[in-house]
């Protein structure tokens, strides 16, 4: 339920917990699961379009100056 973009407090409505509950149990879970591991090493890196995407940001009276 929670995958699917329900909240604390309505899962705990649905299954008549309370929302403290649930947040433990998806607490829980979450360290039980392991996250994939992507050991490629990264040879090339273009940085030339965040620069683009930072500097039009800045001109435009977003971000840091």
């Amino acid at each position: 339920m929670y995958l699917e973009g329900l909240g604390f407090r309505a899962i705990g409505r649905i299954l008549k917990v309370s929302h403290t509950a649930v947040y433990y149990w998806i607490k829980q879970a979450g360290k039980a699961i392991e996250l994939p591991v992507d050991e490629e090493i990264v040879d090339v890196v273009d940085l030339d379009k965040l620069n683009t995407y930072v500097n039009k940001k800045v001109a435009d009276g977003f971000g840091l100056q």
